[in-house]
């Protein structure tokens, strides 16, 4: 490091003194000249240390008085201690672990190595000198990967965050800069809203598609609406459906999953017509989400990789997974209409307004024989296999023929894997959450499977409807 090199001016090997590695501003002796002896060994340790760090009076965020370092210590980061022995008039090398350094002493910028590292939100001490700092080192990969919320910043070691406990970059409060800010807005509340003068002509972050309740102005990032008030007008009539913008992040994204999980070969790759965004109502998205956390408090799966994904794939919480759904219609939803009807036939609008019901299993288009892993709610990963199971939502509009998919989420939990039939199951082995019905060569499976046993396992997020070939 700069100033603490060996080959210093102040160095005089010829006197018996090394002064290898110490700065020599910092060094207690005045070293003799050449022709004067070598400094005598003293016969009792030395009551004070051969050298001092300076350390800012002015930042008492990590330093309230002056300090002296302790003999045994490094006075800069990466430099190597040469203690003076009493024993021996000779100088020993003590490497110092750099991290025991950082942790102890250095308090230092990871990356710059010069300036002192900031705090966080809650006033810890974090691992670089300021933001730059933290993208230079993971753009560098020597950084912890990035933090799970903000995705920019690498996580502070021991947390899963930026900061100690926290996301370190929320934005604050445009009026009280005290809260974080809720996703998609300058303000932590309505009330800080309303409070700020002219908030309507503030610049908000916004998409680059219309808003899916009114279309009269761009949504917010990351939302599907433009403002509070459409958000809740979905929330007071749902359930319903909404159309997605053929420009709108979510549509490309369930079009790319549906067309690249189309795997028949004998089976031509549809046109889509349309995708709707299902919007339960509150009790159904309770009823997931509680069982959703329920599964991941006994499975701690968030963060862990999938055991076949080689390593580039991590779980979500419960392990959420997208899952095709095949099944029957009897109205016209999606075409005149976005309000589920109410024909008890109608299987479509019946998972959109009740989810999906045990009651119901081995009703369907295609014969019980065909549940080959017992009594359970089935989906699939494979988009022409679900498919298969959805004769019974042909309709014809406007003299073209078409065909509806529900693609869902599921809790996946612990999927205990079954390569053949097991019909008699009515729930996972134990310590499981699903079973897998997965494709071998001597298996009863040419395509994937996945059962789930609980109805709030699984809740309807998207209906596809593609034209049939």
């Amino acid at each position: 490091m700069g100033n603490c090199c060996s080959n210093s001016s102040n160095s005089n090997e010829d006197n018996g003194i090394q002064t290898k590695n110490i700065p020599p501003n910092l060094y207690s002796h005045t070293p003799p000249s050449p022709p004067l002896p070598p400094i005598p060994p003293v016969s009792q340790p030395q009551s004070q240390p051969l050298y001092n760090t300076p350390l800012p009076s002015d930042n008492s965020a990590y330093y309230k008085n002056p300090t002296y370092t302790n003999d045994n210590s490094s006075p800069l980061p990466g430099a190597i201690n040469l203690l003076y022995s009493s024993d021996d008039d000779t100088q020993k090398e003590i490497s110092i672990d750099q991290k025991s350094i950082n942790d102890t002493v250095d308090n230092h910028c990871l990356n710059c190595s010069s300036n002192l590292v900031d705090k966080d939100l809650d006033g810890y001490p974090s691992e670089y000198c300021s933001d730059q700092c933290r993208k230079d080192a993971s753009l560098a990969g020597l950084a912890n990967p990035v933090c799970i919320l903000c995705k920019e910043f690498p996580h502070v070691t021991g947390s899963k965050f930026c900061g100690k406990k926290r996301c370190r970059n929320l934005p604050k409060c445009y009026f009280c800069k005290i809260k974080d800010v809720h996703k998609g807005s300058l303000w932590c509340s309505k009330t800080c809203r309303d409070n700020t003068p002219n908030w309507q002509y503030l610049t908000v972050e916004r998409t680059n598609y219309m808003c899916f309740v009114c279309g009269l102005e761009y949504a917010l990032k990351g939302r599907d609406f433009c403002r509070d008030e459409c958000e809740q007008w979905v929330n007071n009539n749902a359930p319903c459906l909404l159309k997605l913008p053929q420009n709108s992040e979510k549509y490309r994204d369930v079009h790319n999953q549906f067309v690249n999980a189309w795997k028949h070969p004998h089976k031509q790759v549809p046109s889509i017509h349309a995708i709707w965004k299902i919007y339960c109502n509150s009790l159904l998205n309770g009823q997931y989400n509680a069982y959703k956390a329920e599964v991941e408090k006994i499975q701690q799966l968030e963060g862990k990789p999938f055991p076949k994904g080689e390593g580039r794939r991590i779980m979500s919480a419960g392990n959420e997974q997208r899952r095709f759904h095949g099944t029957k219609l009897r109205c016209q939803i999606g075409f005149e209409r976005s309000k589920v009807c109410d024909d008890k036939q109608c299987s479509v609008c019946a998972i959109i307004k009740e989810g999906y019901k045990l009651r119901y299993v081995g009703t369907g288009t295609i014969s019980a024989a065909f549940q080959r892993f017992g009594s359970g709610i089935y989906f699939s990963g494979t988009s022409s296999k679900s498919d298969d199971y959805n004769e019974g939502s042909l309709i014809t509009y406007m003299g073209v023929n078409y065909k509806m998919m529900l693609l869902n989420k599921v809790v996946v939990g612990k999927g205990y894997a079954l390569t053949r039939d097991a019909m008699t199951l009515t729930s996972p082995p134990d310590g499981f959450d699903s079973v897998l019905g997965e494709p071998s060569s001597n298996g009863s499976l040419n395509y994937d499977e996945i059962v789930v046993y609980k109805e709030e396992a699984s809740i309807p997020q998207y209906l596809i409807i593609y034209q049939t070939v």
